[in-house]
């Protein structure tokens, strides 16, 4: 009996020295969180697409290239598939590559009719993109609509080129805020579209 007791008390006097000098009998553990940082260069490939301009801050078509949809519908034109398989390509070999897909209209018809026809033409290249193996979270989409044109909406021409869909490329060190104008050159992916997206660059663009 007076073994237990003494076990008990010293047992309980090493307690109370712990508690008084503030440490812990608890295993400690550490909570470290690994980071990744994001690549700041350009996306590299093993091959240059035949219709992409690959930048560091954005994916542009090159000269001639579009990405046509049926007149106000959020439905590709079959043959701007190929264009879109070099995107997902692109991002097939760059694995922490995000991408933000941003449509823009011309000032044709209501403001409101033309915001949400971006969004869901946006919507569709995402989806696009998606069913061939992109993962969603690396996808995001958003309509401008005809509030950041990028050519003077008074001419055809110009018509043409604010109709267009964007690839940004997102960075978490660097976010940009979406629907921005990018000039030429400058951090901005311009897509073309023959009834909707038009060629959102200022140099020449092709009559649809």
């Amino acid at each position: 009996m007076r073994t237990i007791l003494f076990a008990l008390l010293a047992t309980a006097s090493v307690a109370a020295c712990h508690k008084n000098s503030g440490t812990s009998t608890a295993p400690m553990t550490a909570n470290v969180t690994a980071t990744v940082d994001e690549p700041e260069e350009a996306p590299v490939v093993k091959e240059e697409p035949k219709s992409l301009d690959i930048q560091k801050d954005v994916i542009r078509l090159k000269p001639g290239m579009k990405i046509l949809f049926e007149t106000d519908s959020d439905k590709i034109v079959a043959e701007s598939n190929t264009i879109l398989d070099e995107v997902a390509d692109v991002m097939t070999q760059n694995q922490k590559l995000r991408i933000r897909v941003e449509g823009h209209t011309d000032n044709t018809g209501k403001e409101d009719h033309n915001k949400e026809l971006s969004e869901k033409r946006a919507t569709a290249v995402r989806a696009y993109l998606v069913s061939k193996g992109v993962a969603e979270d690396r996808l995001e989409s958003t309509g401008c609509g005809q509030g950041t044109p990028v050519a003077d909406n008074a001419t055809d021409d110009g018509k043409q080129q604010n109709r267009r869909v964007e690839f940004v490329i997102m960075r978490h060190k660097h976010p940009r805020e979406a629907c921005q104008l990018y000039k030429p050159g400058e951090h901005h992916g311009h897509h073309h579209d023959e009834t909707a997206t038009g060629g959102g660059q200022t140099p020449p663009a092709s009559a649809p």
